[in-house]
């Protein structure tokens, strides 16, 4: 182990020693670039903006220190190169960084972020990994430092670490690809309800996951069985560690299958009232009336009573209490607050409204009006104020008096001659 280690790192003839020297000058050069040109703060209130739009300015005012950086390892390399030094880590790093400069701008040119992220991303891994196989004395650098995880016949080392990523990368782009293509395909389906298709958008994307897994893993040969202790391990660690998370994502999958809720439904939860934006793979996404949005964790919507308004249809009944005096007529009453719900637009004709005589109160006659609304998610509270007031402006044309509690308070005259008052039985 002291012969390897003296050969390859202590010795200033050896290919480490000599790539050890050009990292750090590396290094250096990325703080210098990052002083001077450091990126210019988002202002207030665009944030959300930059994470929708993309342009070369956008990306030069974030970025402008990498070509900087690039032409900084230029003029390094060449200069080492001239006095005879061999500098091929400063050469390959210049150039990945100008492409990473290039095809940013470029990229940043297109409308879809997704696209522009992505393309980049897989342009320069591509560009970096044949610029890596160019360079020898680098790959057996990496191909020299062993890992202590089992991989057939040979061990695992950094390069094979470089190549499993670079596979996962390409595949994952190439599912998250997919996956984007299908859901906005699946989107056009009518026939389809959103619970299935968020769902069907899940499962996709999950899938081709796992797949891109496999395939890198697989793609150097690694031993995929040996690899079931640590299966283990993670998952006893999810278990304890990661208990409410998995547990968020397994009820989100639950409630997709079973279709209890779906994006558009008007819920109500612990006194908050609003419908679904969206399901996530965390939580959902719930927005109130007055423009709130709660976000509300999977496991909540399952272990706990959610009443749901439209879950097998969107009509509900609203109820209406109204109390008039003794001496009104309670069939003209009736007649009114039907008359006065139906006067709205939002009521439905079919099933009319109906108004019924509860009870005989201390003070008032009490009815309930009962009318059916078709659409909850434009408010509850604002279709039954709409029809009180109506009743309100109806009773008063018809001169029908609304009881209220009224207190009489009898005062008693006091003379000198008149006889003493009982004394108090406090």
């Amino acid at each position: 182990m002291t012969r390897w280690l003296e050969t390859t790192f202590l010795s200033v003839q050896s290919p480490t020693f000599q790539d050890a020297w050009q990292i750090l000058i590396i290094g250096a050069l990325w703080v210098v670039a990052r002083l001077l040109f450091r990126p210019k703060p988002i202002p207030p209130g665009e944030e959300e903006t930059r994470k929708e739009k993309t342009s070369p300015k956008i990306w030069l005012s974030q970025n402008a220190f990498l070509p900087v950086l690039a032409l900084l390892l230029g003029i390094t390399a060449t200069g080492f190169q001239l006095a005879g030094f061999h500098t091929p880590v400063l050469w390959i790093t210049g150039i990945l960084f100008g492409i990473w400069s290039v095809v940013g701008i470029l990229t940043s040119m297109l409308r879809d972020r997704f696209w522009a992220e992505s393309s980049s991303l897989i342009i320069y891994i591509l560009t970096a990994f044949s610029l890596l196989t160019v360079d020898n004395s680098l790959i057996e650098f990496l191909d020299k430092m062993q890992l202590p995880i089992p991989a057939g016949d040979e061990p695992l080392t950094v390069w094979d670490l470089f190549t499993v990523g670079f596979s996962l990368a390409i595949a994952i782009w190439i599912g998250l690809g997919l996956s984007q293509l299908i859901e906005k395909r699946v989107e056009t389906i009518t026939r389809i309800n959103p619970s299935t298709r968020a769902l069907l958008q899940k499962v996709i994307r999950v899938l081709f996951i796992v797949l891109a897994m496999i395939i890198g893993l697989t793609s150097v040969g690694i031993n995929l069985s040996a690899l079931t202790v640590f299966g283990g391990a993670f998952a006893l660690g999810l278990g304890f560690g990661l208990q409410k998370i998995v547990s968020n994502l397994i009820s989100g999958f639950i409630l997709l299958s079973d279709r209890s809720i779906k994006p558009g439904d008007v819920i109500e939860l612990e006194g908050t009232y609003g419908w679904i934006n969206t399901l996530r793979a965390r939580y959902v996404s719930v927005i109130t009336r007055d423009g709130t949005e709660h976000l509300i964790p999977n496991e909540d919507l399952i272990t706990q009573r959610v009443v749901n308004w439209t879950f097998s249809h969107d009509r509900i009944r609203i109820k209406c209490a109204i109390g008039v005096a003794y001496g009104e007529d309670p069939h003209r009453v009736i007649e009114i607050c039907n008359e006065a719900a139906l006067s709205q637009p939002r009521v439905l004709r079919d099933p009319p409204p109906v108004c019924l005589l509860t009870e005989f109160g201390d003070s008032s006659v009490n009815l309930e009006l009962r009318f059916w609304i078709e659409d909850p998610n434009q408010g509850v509270a604002n279709i039954r104020s709409a029809v009180l007031l109506k009743i309100w402006d109806r009773f008063k044309e018809e001169g029908i008096e609304i009881p209220f509690p009224q207190r009489d308070i009898h005062v008693r005259s006091w003379t000198p001659d008149s006889p003493s008052l009982p004394p108090s039985s406090s």
